[in-house]
């Protein structure tokens, strides 16, 4: 698994910016190899980046299908880069996942 990671501050308000993170699982989660999204704000209000998401590839060969797949292309070129200019993105091979349980 691939994780796909951006950290980002936002040129709109909170609300706006969940808006666009469900625009997010609406358009991305279509695309093949696209498992999962994950989205959260800092609790520090002083921290770099107030926002980060997280979209989950199934594997390595997926990053540069989804990088110039047109739903992406579209939603970052019309959505998310506009709001969100102040923002790093790197992508990681998940090595280990585990999970807290009930």
């Amino acid at each position: 698994m691939v994780e796909h990671l951006i950290l980002f501050n936002a040129e709109a308000s909170p609300e706006e910016v969940r808006g666009m993170v469900r625009k997010a699982q609406e358009v991305l989660l279509k695309i093949p190899g696209v498992c999962g999204l994950r989205y959260g704000e800092a609790l520090s209000k002083g921290a770099r980046y107030r926002y980060w998401l997280s979209i989950l590839f199934e594997g390595p060969e997926v990053v540069p299908f989804y990088r110039d797949h047109p739903l992406h292309v579209e939603f970052a070129d019309t959505v998310f880069r506009p709001m969100a200019q102040d923002r790093i993105t790197t992508d990681y091979l998940v090595l280990t996942e585990v999970l807290c349980g009930k």
